[in-house]
């Protein structure tokens, strides 16, 4: 279905025409590849690894809370790809959605079926299985988050990641969400293990919080994942659309990278379609994508993210009790 939006036929139609022109007006005013202000807040949440606030105009306000607990592998030797993946354990919530079961809730940017409070990683499409498989697709050289959770022999950490969406819309971008999540893993810090690394023995840790290891080391890469909806109206190309933009689009994606370097250089890690509305055409009619509009929408997400997430990541080191 078509993301809801208050806006009559005509109205998108006229959006519709004033996106396409060259240059291209949008109702906001802003530039083509230019993001929406962000107000971002980490580390506030009580008796967390990592927790995140983030507030976006139009989209809502996400709350990000992760806490981590030591769990023995499900066998003896090393754990398999199937049971690594479940170290990490992702809920979406939407406030007021009552969302239960698989597959069910408000769907996220267009991106149906997101998980409800009962839904954790279930449901094909669900805001926690694409935000999941952005999480575990790691980076540059095959580096992943699972292989930062092992603790020691047989023991390693378990990481919940509960997420609740608090907006005026029942279309959040999925921006809201994947950069809340960010900010909270990059503020997420274990506690420092103190018994021997190769010892079957269940481990043991400091209690001084100020030798804490971070999970993601400010000063390595790739960073945590960012996933970013980008549309197309003719050739124009827009980043960080709003419900009315997605809804006059005839072409959407969800491109999920993640930062390599301190230049500010991105990977993509994944890419997924994203429902819009109908765009100029009439009902039933969708206009497909060519490989030329889906390369020029895949490289405006790699060129002009790569300073957001940076930024994103400085705003957190920050703001961290570290500062």
């Amino acid at each position: 279905m078509p993301p809801p939006t208050p806006l009559s036929p005509p109205e998108l139609s006229y959006l519709f025409t004033s996106l396409s022109l060259s240059p291209p007006i949008r109702p906001d005013l802003r530039a083509a590849t230019q993001f929406r202000p962000i107000i971002a807040e980490c580390s506030f949440l009580p008796h967390c690894n990592g927790s995140s606030r983030i507030c976006m105009t139009e989209a809502g306000e996400c709350i990000v809370g992760i806490k981590a607990e030591v769990e023995k592998d499900t066998t003896s030797k090393y754990a398999t790809v199937v049971e690594r993946e479940k170290w990490i354990e992702i809920s979406v919530e939407v406030a007021g959605g009552g969302a239960s079961g698989p597959g069910s809730g408000v769907g996220v940017g267009g991106i149906s079926g997101a998980g409800g409070a009962a839904g954790r990683d279930e449901g094909d499409g669900g805001a926690a299985v694409w935000l999941k498989e952005g999480l575990l697709a790691g980076g540059a050289a095959g580096w992943s988050i699972l292989d930062q959770l092992v603790i020691s022999k047989g023991w390693h950490w378990k990481l919940y990641i509960d997420v609740l969406l608090l907006t005026p819309t029942s279309h959040p971008s999925p921006l809201l969400l994947s950069t809340a999540v960010n900010m909270a893993l990059d503020s997420t810090y274990m506690p420092k293990l103190t018994s021997p690394h190769d010892v079957d023995d269940i481990p043991t840790f400091s209690d001084d919080w100020a030798i804490s290891v971070p999970l993601y080391d400010p000063s390595s890469f790739p960073r945590p994942p960012m996933s970013l909806p980008v549309i197309a109206i003719g050739d124009n190309v827009f980043l960080d659309p709003s419900v009315a933009e997605v809804a006059a689009a005839e072409v959407g994606l969800v491109v999920t990278i993640t930062l390599t370097d301190s230049a500010g250089s991105c990977d993509i890690v994944g890419v997924r379609g994203m429902e819009v509305g109908r765009g100029g055409g009439k009902e039933g009619e969708r206009k497909g994508i060519n490989r030329k509009l889906l390369r020029k929408m895949v490289t405006a997400c790699v060129t002009e993210a790569g300073e957001v997430i940076k930024g994103l990541g400085e705003a957190t080191h920050k703001q961290m009790f570290r500062a």
